[in-house]
């Protein structure tokens, strides 16, 4: 028999990973590339906070852990299409008290005691389908497959919940500096109320440069509180990522001032191996082609050996002769003749669920190209505003200095000093964002390169 399986060809196609569009290089791409990316690529950034929300994440998260009951799922799957390589075998006992009726055929009638019997049976089945065509094998070739996706979706959901968490923390992180510089700007605008009230007093100014420095003052205190409920949001999002009760949880505030850590992209061709959404979607293609396999065994017949025997007596004493043994023993043939085409029809649907998963996979290598081209481009962009808005900061402060200075002396009006003011304090904003929006797309560009996956 097992000459005989191993001569057999499965039918169905086998499966191979079907060719993309390459490149030789990201459009975007500059710097070296590390071939060593840690898969707690967190760490580059260097914050303990962020760190320890990580390890939250990982123990506590709870879309995590559905991700993991998943793969245990496809596991348990698979053990099932596993069991059907080996042939069952089945005991059943039974001892039983039986009484026939006196009217049927062969009753003893009138309440004779041979209508009164004990039976007893001892046995044993066995089936074992035969797997001429490889159906069995490529049910677990598609469990096998199936399996190995929802381990590696383990590693995709992961990745996605830490990308996640670490953008909101530093948008979190950013929107503290923001706080800081109106903070700033906020004593600033003290400093020029005091000195617009003193001009008024000592008759220098009039009153209208009091109410422009109190207005300035205002907005300023309305823009602090403008931050508020964002953060908020944030704060409650990164506690649910982490795992835990948005009620309970908190993160002081902290301005961060560190540039993005610097990471290269690597070659187009190094990024497939890189990616779990890809071999996911490649693991998926392979199931599916397995199953085309197994709707096409199911046009052949199906050939098990079947098995059956024991011991069967209405004696007790009998029992364990051989007259008492009983058995059957040989092969079943299923040959399906008419079934309304549905053979054809679950071939059809085999399929097509291959070519569904076929175009899934290629979207997906075309996806990944697509996420490291826009996240390089996104840390280019803000990279470059940063080092555009560090001029404006510089120039801007130049003149609230020279305009304050020329007020002080009588030289100017006010106007001119809220102006450079309100100049001043959106180049500091801009600037934060700039750097916010760098740490935002080295994460995704982490995330896009598959976050040390292999």
């Amino acid at each position: 028999m097992g000459l005989l399986l191993c001569s057999c060809k499965l039918v169905g196609p086998n499966h191979s990973v079907p060719d993309s569009e390459g490149a030789s290089s990201f459009k975007n791409a500059s710097g070296d590339f590390s071939s060593r990316m840690d898969k707690r690529w967190w760490r580059a950034f260097g914050d303990g906070q962020l760190n320890s929300l990580m390890a939250d994440l990982e123990k506590g998260n709870f879309d995590l852990r559905a991700a993991e009951a998943r793969r245990n799922q496809a596991y348990a799957a698979l053990g099932v299409d596993r069991s059907k390589l080996a042939p069952e075998v089945l005991s059943n006992s039974s001892a039983t008290r039986n009484r026939d009726s006196e009217n049927s055929r062969g009753g003893g009638g009138g309440g004779s005691l041979d209508t009164y019997y004990s039976q007893y049976n001892v046995g044993m089945s066995l089936g074992y389908e035969i797997d001429l065509w490889g159906r069995v094998r490529r049910l677990v070739e598609a469990g096998t497959a199936n399996a190995t996706a929802a381990e590696v979706s383990v590693d995709q959901v992961k990745l996605s919940l830490q990308a996640q968490l670490a953008r909101s923390y530093f948008a979190l992180r950013f929107l503290d500096s923001e706080a800081a510089v109106l903070g700033e700007a906020l004593g600033t605008r003290r400093e020029s109320l005091d000195l617009a009230k003193d001009r008024f007093e000592g008759g220098k100014a009039s009153e209208l440069d009091v109410a422009r420095a109190e207005s300035e003052l205002a907005a300023t205190r309305a823009q602090i509180v403008a931050i508020q409920a964002p953060r908020a949001s944030l704060e409650n999002a990164i506690a649910v990522l982490a795992g835990r009760n948005a009620s309970n949880f908190s993160l002081a505030a902290d301005p961060i001032t560190g540039a993005a850590p610097s990471v290269g992209a690597g070659s187009p061709a190094q990024l497939l191996g890189r990616r779990p959404d890809v071999f996911v979607a490649e693991r998926k293609l392979a199931a599916s082609s397995a199953k085309i396999g197994v709707a096409k065994a199911a046009f052949y017949p199906r050939i098990s050996l079947i098995g059956t025997g024991g011991l069967s007596s209405i004696s007790p004493s009998d029992f364990l002769k051989w007259s008492s043994s009983e058995f059957s023993v040989g092969p079943q043939v299923d040959l399906p003749l008419f079934q309304g085409l549905r053979r054809k029809a679950d071939f059809a649907l085999a399929v097509a669920q291959h070519e569904e998963a076929l175009a899934d996979y290629q979207q997906t290598v075309l996806t990944a190209f697509a996420d490291v081209e826009n996240a390089l481009a996104a840390r280019r962009a803000a990279n470059n505003e940063i080092a555009a808005q560090s001029d404006s900061v510089a120039a801007a402060q130049k003149s609230f200095d020279l305009s304050n200075a020329r007020y002080k002396e009588g030289v100017s009006s006010y106007l001119e000093v809220v102006d450079s003011q309100r100049e001043l304090l959106s180049a500091k904003r801009s600037e934060v964002q700039a750097r916010g929006r760098s740490l935002e797309a080295t994460v995704l560009l982490m995330q896009a390169l598959g976050g040390g996956f292999r």
